[in-house]
């Protein structure tokens, strides 16, 4: 059967089929009304070990890790657990899940648009994973190894423990790794021209990295003072080292040396209270701070220069946050929130060339940012196939700088949300939401920075403000063959301030560049391939096609914002053996390009089509290996540098630069053993 005729066949499903859409009913599962719950029995033909494996089978959903952001609300992944966020930050949610085993799993709702005392977090679509109440006590052992053709070895070793009783749990893990990226590679080009084309270097390149990765958390929750409490902590050191040799070939011997250094540690400590005030009333109370301390440096060892530059930058979060739920009835929900949150970077910055110190404008830099939000929302199921979510979220910040700049600027945005929800049939689903969106400020950006390999430097600007957009989404959802799913979605942006790269006093700096738009579709088709003659298998597809416009500052023309990749798209296959002691699977992701505008330099970023394989046995459901084979097809990354005379309004390109680093497959291995 080709693809496009099962396309055609999602239009007509028999009624039949879309009847079986809901899996919830099917077995009887209390899932919140207008979700969707796949019980451990759906997955369990794939034998799946933890509940990362459960989530990737899904039908139609995709793991979104969140945002990192600062502040709370708004911040979160796509995941809950029992029905609530994690109260971390500094954790994404594929740790998280796969800390879970999927023993303790009694089944997963997917909720579609909203139901009653779910915190959809400003999510159209939430996977929220409910946990088994019954004793569960886990103790688990990851070994993982990266391998490369040239037989260096990446290691990671995690060790956890987990006890569930209820509402009381205790949990912890270790972990340590040893890897590279793709930055470490040999037989790299770098080729220049001048504006003619005609070529006047070429250097082969070689590069080497090593990341360093040493974390440990821990977890406790009890029931206390008639709710239930719970504290969390972590402590993490990262660093990475990375050395560039490029050897010219033409015109005459010459050998340039560049490198990277980073070491950042940092400390979470989050704490959260839930409380039931009545039978349709809870409170929830959460504390979250974060500490980081990062130092970063870059040299450049040219034939007759050399540069150095230097970074250090100290950073905390300290966020307090209530939350109100009230069930007016089982049609009616209202939420209310209050957040407080105070964050700083203290950052620091010097350069140099052939040794002697150049001065950098906001080299040294505190920035403080005072922010409280308050919001509330009503969830109204209008008609058993109709609900409507409407709220807002009000916002007030103060940022003050002090040391090379000294201002402060304060800022209010209303950000009102509508969601309305339609479910004309058992299959379909109709999603329409419209919201006013603000981005955050990147506290770096008011700091001075400079690139030791490029040559170039980007000031501060102290001047920066968020964008603000007004947010249209439409969505459409088929579900179909009971494990199928459809769903097209549209976005579009009106964007006020954009924030991109701009000329100040000469030099680039992060600035707001006018207004803008931007329109984004996505294609989400997931296929259980039993309807196919294909036992066990399911086929995932996921394109995303980006289109936007903004007015160039330096040469007035319209141009694509900086920073958005036109083209995303995904397939996978994967397949579980009858028996479910072995599965496979293979996957194909497309060529990506990313394009910067600076004021005379235009980067464009490349890479290749990518394509991996693994393989998995599971004898016991306490043991697994699963092993891939990734980056098949040797994905070549590439940067085109084109530089004008003076800027790109000349239009014309004095110099060139063409380079192609490649990357050649690799091998991870995972071996996972859980006690009970």
């Amino acid at each position: 059967m080709r693809f496009q005729s099962i396309l055609l066949a999602l239009s007509a499903v028999a009624p039949e089929a879309a009847a079986q859409a809901d899996p919830a009913e099917a077995v009887g599962e209390a899932a919140p009304r207008g979700a969707i719950a796949y019980p451990a029995s759906f997955f369990a033909n794939a034998r799946p070990s933890t509940a990362l494996d459960m989530i990737t089978r899904l039908p139609g959903f995709s793991l979104d890790q969140g945002d990192e952001a600062r502040g709370f609300a708004g911040t979160a992944g796509n995941v809950l657990i029992n029905g609530e966020r994690p109260t971390t930050k500094s954790e994404n949610l594929e740790d998280l899940l796969r800390r879970i085993s999927a023993s303790s799993v009694e089944r997963i709702d997917l909720i579609r648009g909203g139901a009653a005392g779910i915190d959809m977090q400003g999510r159209t679509v939430m996977a929220n994973v409910v946990i088994k109440r019954t004793v569960q006590v886990e103790k688990v052992v990851n070994l993982d190894t990266y391998a490369y053709p040239d037989g260096f070895l990446g290691p990671i070793l995690e060790l956890q423990g987990s006890r569930r009783d209820g509402v009381n749990e205790l949990e912890g893990s270790m972990k340590a790794t040893r890897d590279r990226t793709d930055q470490t590679y040999d037989g790299g080009v770098r080729l220049r021209r001048d504006g003619a084309g005609v070529a006047t270097a070429k250097d082969a390149m070689k590069g080497y990295d090593l990341i360093k990765n040493y974390l440990a958390r821990g977890a406790a929750q009890r029931a206390a003072f008639a709710g239930k409490a719970r504290v969390n902590g972590k402590i993490e050191y990262f660093s990475y080292d990375r050395d560039v040799t490029a050897r010219r070939v033409f015109p005459a011997p010459a050998l340039e040396e560049t490198g990277e250094t980073f070491e950042n540690w940092t400390g979470e400590f989050g704490a959260r209270y839930d409380r039931a005030l009545g039978p349709r009333t809870d409170l929830q109370l959460v504390l979250l701070q974060n500490l980081g301390h990062k130092e970063y440096g870059s040299t450049a060892r040219l034939p007759g220069a050399s540069s150095d530059y230097a970074e250090i930058s100290k950073t905390g979060e300290t966020i307090l946050r209530a939350e109100g739920r009230q069930r007016r009835s089982d049609t009616l929900t209202f939420e209310t929130s209050v957040e407080g949150a105070y964050n700083v970077l203290d950052g620091s910055a010097r350069y140099a060339e052939n040794g002697a110190a150049v001065p950098l404008p906001a080299a040294q830099v505190k920035v403080e940012e005072l922010r409280g939000e308050a919001s509330g929302k009503a969830i109204w199921r209008v008609l058993p196939k109709l609900s409507v979510e409407a709220g807002a979220r009000l916002e007030v910040s103060k940022i003050s700088q002090s040391g090379d700049t000294d201002q402060s600027k304060s800022f209010f945005y209303p950000k009102p949300r509508m969601l309305t929800t339609w479910s004309p049939t058992a299959a379909d689903q109709l999603r329409l939401r419209l919201e006013r969106e603000v981005g955050q400020l990147d506290f770096g950006d008011f700091v001075s920075s400079a690139g030791t390999e490029t040559g170039t430097v980007d000031t501060g600007n102290p001047d920066l403000e968020p964008d603000r957009s007004w947010v249209a989404e439409a969505a459409w959802e088929r579900r179909f063959w009971s494990a199928g799913a459809l769903i097209l979605t549209w976005r579009h942006a009106q964007i006020t301030d954009v924030v991109d790269l701009l000329p100040i006093n000469g030099a680039d700096a992060p600035g707001n560049i006018g207004d803008g738009r931007s329109d984004e579709y996505v294609v989400n088709l997931t296929v259980p391939t039993a309807k196919l003659r294909v036992s066990g298998g399911q086929l995932r597809l996921r394109a995303t096609w980006r289109q936007s416009s903004v007015v160039d500052p330096v040469t007035g023309r319209d141009r694509r914002i900086s920073g958005q990749i036109p083209l995303e798209c995904s397939l996978r296959f994967t397949r579980d053996q009858p028996g479910g002691r072995w599965g496979w699977g293979v996957g194909a992701q497309c060529p990506i390009e990313e394009r910067y505008y600076r004021i005379n330099e235009v980067r464009t970023f490349t890479s290749g089509a990518y394509f991996d394989s693994f393989v998995e046995w599971k004898p016991r459901p306490d043991f697994r290996v699963r092993a891939e084979l990734s980056n098949l097809s040797s994905r070549e990354r590439g940067r085109t540098r084109q530089l004008f005379a003076g800027s790109r309004a000349s239009g014309q390109v004095v110099q060139s630069e063409e380079r192609a680093l490649p990357f050649e497959p690799y091998l991870f291995l995972r071996i996972r053993k859980s006690f009970g």
